[in-house]
C-alpha cells in the first residue's frame, strides 16, 4: 500500500493530536472541578515516566559516558520529537537552551487554558530532569524562564 502522506507529515500530525488531546483532557478535568494540584501531580508523573522511558531508549545509543555534548544531542532529539524550536549555547560546564516555539504553549493558548492550569513547564522539567538523570545521574536541569509565567521564551539550564 502506498503511503498517503509523507512520514514527516504523519509524525507532525500525530504530535499535534497528542498535544491537543492531552491539553483538552487537562482542560476538561479543570472544567469538571478536579483539584488542580492533583491534576498537576498526575501530569508530572506522566512526564517523569516518559523521561525515564526516553532515557532507556537512548542509553544504548550514547553508552555509559554521558557528557554535556551527549546531553546536547539527547536534548536535540527530544526537541525534534516534541516539535520544539530552540536556540542553544553550549560550554564545557553546561547548556543554556531557549525554547522559542513550543506546540504545548501554542495549544494551551489556542484552547484558552487558564495560565495556572498550563502544566507544560512542570511537565517539561519532569521529563527532561528524568531523561538527563537517567543518562547521567550527576546532571541537573532547571527551567529559569517559562512562557506560561509570561516570559517570551522558556529557558532551560543543564549542567553536569
Amino acid at each position: 500500500m502506498e503511503q498517503a502522506i509523507p512520514i514527516e507529515e504523519c509524525a507532525k500530525q500525530r504530535l499535534q493530536v497528542l498535544v491537543y488531546a492531552f491539553t483538552l483532557f487537562t482542560k476538561n478535568l479543570m472544567e469538571e472541578g478536579v483539584d488542580r494540584e492533583k491534576v498537576k501531580r498526575a501530569s508530572d508523573k506522566v512526564w517523569t515516566i516518559m523521561g525515564g522511558l526516553a532515557a532507556e531508549q537512548m542509553k544504548p545509543l550514547f553508552g555509559e559516558s554521558i557528557t554535556i555534548a551527549s546531553l546536547e544531542q539527547v536534548g536535540a532529539i527530544a526537541e525534534q520529537v516534541h516539535g520544539i524550536e530552540v536556540k542553544r549555547e553550549t560550554s564545557e560546564s553546561g547548556i543554556r537552551t531557549e525554547f522559542i516555539e513550543c506546540p504545548w504553549q501554542k495549544a494551551t493558548t489556542e484552547l484558552n487554558v487558564p495560565k495556572d492550569w498550563r502544566f507544560c513547564a512542570t511537565g517539561h522539567v519532569a521529563f527532561t530532569e528524568t531523561l538527563f538523570k537517567g543518562l547521567n545521574p550527576k546532571s541537573s536541569y532547571k527551567l529559569t524562564k517559562a512562557m506560561p509565567d509570561g516570559d517570551q521564551i522558556c529557558e532551560g539550564i543543564t549542567s553536569v
